[in-house]
């Protein structure tokens, strides 16, 4: 049976920028383990495009950056306030500066987990725990969730026990590559392997 969620991965189409890790933003690692920022997100919190990519200046629906955030333009993240699929999640504005420096006109969003549900069905998935946090997982081979978990209201999550990819609900994927949106694509759990 096909889970009911699948893995984003975000890519930088042909001509798109890449961003490098978030500036401003001291408490950025304590995001990762889902820390709410609301009433403390830095307004200047900004991106700065990857100078080792200098031809790639075009902006996409969502962006790769060094920190793996999920940052998504403005169009996207009206969509997912209409179809309601930001339960779980914070949302703050950051600013993407060109490779000349100069903030870009376009909005960007970071949507930010913070209420990621224990749902990683241990005996059936392969990896290893991490030394440095032994709770989660550092390395990933194969990911199997107990669905059972996964409250009905979470469509976009990590999983507790590894964080570094985020997942949608099959059904929230699907309304996402009908309505064309760019810069990310779904993956399937069953037989995935680009883990890292």
């Amino acid at each position: 049976m096909k889970s009911k969620y699948k893995i984003a991965a975000v890519f930088s189409p042909k001509g798109v920028c890449r961003l490098t890790a978030i500036q401003n933003v001291p408490s950025w690692a304590r995001m990762k383990q889902n820390e709410p920022q609301a009433g403390k997100f830095p307004e200047d919190a900004q991106f700065q495009m990857n100078n080792d990519f200098p031809k790639d200046v075009k902006l996409a629906d969502v962006l790769v950056n060094h920190n793996s955030f999920l940052v998504v333009s403005e169009r996207f993240l009206e969509f997912l306030k209409t179809e309601k699929f930001l339960a779980h999640n914070e949302v703050h504005p950051v600013s993407v500066n060109n490779h000349k420096g100069r903030r870009e006109k376009a909005s960007y969003f970071i949507v930010h987990q913070i209420d990621d549900p224990e749902c990683v069905d241990e005996a059936k998935t392969e990896g290893t725990k991490s030394k440095l946090a032994p709770e989660q997982y550092g390395v990933m081979e194969k990911l199997v969730l107990d669905e059972k978990k996964i409250g009905s209201d979470y469509t976009i999550f990590r999983a507790a026990e590894y964080k570094s990819r985020i997942l949608f609900r099959t059904d929230v994927c699907d309304k996402i590559e009908k309505a064309g949106f760019t810069g990310i694509k779904f993956f399937d759990l069953d037989g995935y392997d680009d883990y890292w």
